[in-house]
């Protein structure tokens, strides 16, 4: 008789070999199922020990709001610092264009012999050249805006009234009016519009004219309008003209040479040279 291997016992029983009644075949298989009470508890003890997975809460953590919020506040200080660049860069543009126009009538005075001016009208935020074929002196003391605002109705008034005039000697048919005594005013230059297309009107859009200032105004013109001479001799006014956005937080300063009629453009608003020792209309120093 044979004598079993050691190991025998050890070994499961080979696969497809009856084992009992309930007829069970082996394998891994076969050692998690069971009959009755004791194979149901085996099912039930693993189901347990399987774990659902979690699920993650809804919102976000302090950590990516703070990142977030960095992320924004990182997107709007490029964007306010690109939007500055471009609005600064827009003004530079406007007071170059400015500065090509001063010197563009500056050459046309020196070659043609008439008079030019330039003319800045900062109620409706545009520029327009005029010329003229009569002579033109500059007044020997300095005015103020006031003053060249009266100056400029009294001889609106004077036209209208030598016009009106003129119409009823024509229609009574009286012709001695015009060998009658009339009192003596000096003959005024008349500027017509200037049309070239090489200089057009401008009307700024993305930035305005804050402020305008020459050598024979006793303080800056910021309203109404204002005028830059050129003479045919090849001279020009000494101007100061401050361009700045439509907010009036950026300026450019566009400063004129009377010789040259070239223009120097620095950042920033320089301020007017106003002698200290000029008065204004009711005796108070200006620049004070």
């Amino acid at each position: 008789m044979r004598a079993a291997h050691p190991s025998s016992s050890l070994l499961p029983p080979a696969c497809g070999a009856s084992a009992g009644a309930g007829g069970e075949t082996c394998g891994p298989r076969a050692e998690l199922r069971g009959t009755g009470a004791g194979g149901a508890g085996a099912r039930t003890r693993g189901a347990r020990t399987r774990r659902a997975p979690r699920q993650r809460d809804d919102g976000f953590t302090l950590l990516e709001i703070l990142i977030v919020i960095a992320i924004v506040a990182l997107m709007s200080t490029l964007g306010a610092a690109g939007f500055r660049n471009v609005a600064k860069s827009q003004l530079r543009a406007d007071a170059a264009q400015l500065s090509g126009a001063m010197r563009y009538l500056f050459d046309r005075a020196s070659t043609t012999g008439k008079m030019y001016r330039l003319v800045l009208d900062l109620d409706n935020q545009k520029y327009f050249a005029e010329t003229s074929d009569d002579r033109f002196y500059l007044p020997g003391e300095p005015e103020t805006e006031e003053q060249l605002r009266v100056k400029a109705e009294k001889i609106k008034q004077e036209d209208e009234e030598a016009k009106r005039k003129a119409e009823s000697a024509q229609s009574s048919g009286d012709d001695t009016a015009k060998y009658m005594p009339q009192e003596f005013r000096p003959k005024r230059a008349q500027f017509a519009a200037f049309k070239d297309a090489s200089l057009k009107p401008v009307t700024l859009k993305k930035s305005k004219i804050a402020l305008v200032f020459t050598p024979r105004l006793i303080e800056p013109v910021t309203k109404g309008r204002a005028y830059i001479y050129f003479f045919p001799l090849g001279q020009t006014e000494a101007a100061d003209v401050q361009i700045s956005d439509t907010a009036g937080d950026s300026f450019f300063s566009l400063l004129v040479h009377p010789v040259t009629g070239r223009g120097r453009i620095q950042s920033g608003a320089v301020a007017p040279p106003i002698p200290q020792d000029m008065t204004d209309d009711v005796g108070a120093q200006v620049g004070q």
